[in-house]
């Protein structure tokens, strides 16, 4: 086995991390279970993988900051459950970790137009990033190789952040500390996106998931660029949330729900509390 650890945190994500674990039998594998589900313990009962259950769910950074405490290899390779990425994809990026110097974190690219364009003008196998390339097709934290030992100097992903714009956070604090971050041409990465809990729960993830979206993005500029950055920047978007809520009050339930609910994520966050929404599935707090 490679000096790496594989880290994949699930929340209802069973079926997409049973087909990934099928992919990693050559590597040390730690997954950090949020939903729970004890009955990926019987189903994978192999040498190379540990399965974690927190008391409580950590979200998709503070997850894998445990899970990255937890390993014992100088690098880990962080997958979503719901990707999907060649043993080719994966030995190319550990062959390029142990070329390349000083840096923080590597990403194989997206399958996408975007990234095929990128690289084609680029002319480079390998290119130099900053936060802003996330979002774009190109890069994402649904696949990330860390340098532990560079990243201790800043710390891994931000505690208060429960989901989305870790990864953005995680690149500019890169940025900012000079830690060089890539992406490469030859390993490449296709994400499903919002696939990994099953369906069941699809509107109160929904919701979550628009809560978080809008809390996360006005921390994100909060923190690095300032509150008065911040508040210029989404004062459109809070006044048109707040005239679309309710007018959806009358005409549309369902997106009367989503419109509020992004509409408190960024209440939340403008007021400083803390990213706390969590979702209620049957009789668990989630």
């Amino acid at each position: 086995m490679d000096n790496i650890t594989i880290v994949l945190v699930s929340f209802f994500s069973k079926h997409h991390i049973i087909r990934l674990c099928k992919k990693l039998h050559k590597y040390k594998v730690i997954i950090v279970e949020n939903s729970n589900d004890l009955s990926l313990k019987k189903i994978l009962k192999k040498k190379n993988i540990k399965i974690f259950f927190p008391s409580k769910n950590l979200g998709y950074g503070c997850g894998n900051n445990y899970a990255i405490a937890k390993s014992k290899t100088k690098k880990v390779l962080i997958l979503n459950p719901d990707v999907n990425i060649s043993q080719k994809s994966i030995e190319h990026l550990i062959k390029e970790s142990n070329k390349i110097k000083n840096y923080g974190i590597l990403f194989p690219r997206l399958n996408s137009l975007e990234s095929n364009k990128m690289f084609e003008v680029e002319k480079r196998k390998i290119i130099e990033i900053n936060y802003k390339f996330v979002g774009k097709n190109i890069v994402s934290g649904c696949g990330m190789l860390i340098n532990i030992e560079k990243l201790k100097k800043i710390g891994f992903f931000d505690k208060k952040i429960f989901l989305y714009k870790e990864e953005t956070d995680l690149i500019k604090r890169c940025n900012d500390s000079s830690i060089k971050c890539y992406t490469l041409k030859n390993s490449k990465i296709s994400h499903f996106g919002s696939q990994s809990h099953n369906n069941k729960i699809s509107l109160e993830a929904e919701l979550f998931r628009n809560w978080h979206w809008m809390w996360s993005n006005f921390y994100f500029y909060k923190k690095h660029f300032g509150i008065f950055y911040a508040i210029i920047k989404f004062f459109k978007k809070i006044i048109s949330m707040y005239i679309k809520k309710n007018i959806y009050f009358f005409l549309n339930n369902k997106k009367y729900k989503i419109c509020e609910s992004r509409f408190n994520g960024l209440i939340s966050s403008m007021l400083n509390k803390k990213s706390s929404y969590r979702m209620k599935i049957k009789n668990f707090n989630i």
